[in-house]
């Protein structure tokens, strides 16, 4: 009954302060906007993604109507690869506004068509799109100082800490009704948006509810905070405000940054630049090479073709998919480095999570949203694994020297990228 009759002055006194109802408003306005901008975004990759599907499916049936061997008919037939954005990506970007989601390769080498835009994969991205996010790590926490840092020393400077000690059977009967109320005005202003973005997403109970629980963490962390350093009874209200936001400096910012310092000095790595020019500089040598020292190296990696009939002095179709191939196995060890880099720069990030809020709430909401570099490889691996379907399904007619018609041209059958990915996963 004193609980309830607490929360209902608590709910009075918050209606009655202009200031809190402004700094709720304005966190209801930044995390509405953040997830409108967010469900724009995915909307209108969904919709490139549509484009992409009907222009590759157009293009590929139109150039096989022109083809006249099967070297010809690989070399013209792009073929779509794309990463669906999942039911929360709108509310973490994360790896998808810093590397391509869609792409439309062929049977030629890889390497290259993968780094043709290098991978930025940045270990910690402090300025980048605003995003749910972006106002969930570092403006919710600056807000929380506005509304828990004079929470109890205005009441001491005021003058009236005193009285209300007396008149309150218990400390926590005092503060906690103040404390959950602001705590909850914030909840409702942060979520409210969230949750109508998971809604239109569709997003799953399991996945809406631990995103919830981790935005709902975040903000309990701060307020804890907050609340911890103005329970210092030697410290008046501006110190306590400043102390907050150099807390909030250290957290968010300087740790960060420091850390970002210290990776990219630790972990240097090669760049995706550099797969994809050792893979040209591989294929661009092949030509001036014996096309016997070619097909060697490419027999080596795939004996099953090891019999095909050889080749003379004219150019053939299975000489430059071999030397293709070459090109990209040239290429593997030092992809491999690459890949073992960008690792090794998010478990090191994942270790400076542990000391920064902010680099924690990202990395749990883009692992959530599938928008995380582990995402981004996945993507990659799926784009590998149907380039091989892609290069496996002219192998056959290539390395068999099988006379060329249209209707056998018809049975090279290769699933679209979603029946491939879903087989694969299965």
């Amino acid at each position: 009954m004193i609980i309830g009759f607490r929360l209902q002055q608590e709910f009075k006194f918050l209606r009655a302060s202009h200031a809190t109802l402004w700094a709720l408003g304005l966190l209801l306005a930044m995390s509405s906007i953040s997830v409108v901008l967010g469900l724009q975004y995915v909307a209108e990759e969904r919709k490139e993604i549509a484009e992409l599907l009907q222009l590759d499916s157009e293009e590929r049936g139109y150039k096989r109507t022109l083809a006249v061997d099967f070297g010809g008919a690989a070399y013209d037939a792009f073929h779509a690869v794309w990463n669906e954005p999942s039911e929360l990506a709108f509310a973490a970007i994360g790896q998808r506004d810093l590397n391509p989601t869609m792409m439309r390769i062929r049977a030629l080498a890889l390497e290259g068509q993968i780094y043709e835009t290098d991978s930025i994969n940045p270990e910690l991205a402090l300025v980048g799109r605003f995003d749910y996010a972006f106002v969930t790590a570092y403006l919710l926490p600056l807000l929380i100082i506005f509304l828990f840092y004079d929470l109890v020393s205005s009441e001491r400077e005021s003058g009236r800490f005193n009285l209300l000690s007396v008149s309150s059977t218990s400390a926590a009967m005092l503060w906690l009704p103040r404390v959950l109320i602001r705590l909850l005005g914030l909840l409702i202003a942060l979520l409210i948006p969230l949750w109508f973005g998971m809604l239109a997403e569709g997003t799953g109970l399991g996945l809406f509810a631990r995103a919830t629980g981790a935005v709902i963490f975040q903000a309990v962390f701060w307020a804890a905070t907050v609340l911890l350093i103005g329970s210092r009874s030697s410290l008046r209200s501006e110190s306590i405000a400043a102390l907050c936001v150099m807390v909030w400096i250290t957290l968010t910012l300087a740790i960060p940054i420091s850390g970002k310092v210290l990776i990219e000095r630790s972990i240097s790595g090669v760049k995706g630049s550099e797969v994809s020019l050792v893979q040209r500089e591989a294929v661009n040598d092949a030509w001036d090479l014996p096309k016997s020292s070619t097909m060697e190296q490419f027999y080596e990696s795939h004996p099953e073709w090891s019999d095909s009939s050889p080749l003379g002095d004219d150019f053939h179709w299975k000489w430059y998919y071999a030397f293709q191939q070459v090109g990209d196995e040239t290429a593997a060890e030092l992809a491999g480095e690459y890949r073992k880099a960008i690792l090794a720069r998010d478990q090191s990030t994942a270790r400076i999570a542990w000391l920064s809020p902010a680099v924690a709430i990202q990395r749990r909401l883009e692992e959530l949203a599938s928008t995380n570099v582990m995402a981004s490889l996945k993507f990659e691996d799926q784009v590998r694994q149907y380039h091989e379907i892609i290069r496996r399904a002219y192998y056959p007619v290539l390395f068999r020297d099988v006379p060329f018609s249209d209707e056998r041209l018809a049975q090279v059958s290769i699933p679209d990228f979603a029946e491939a990915v879903r087989v694969n996963s299965d």
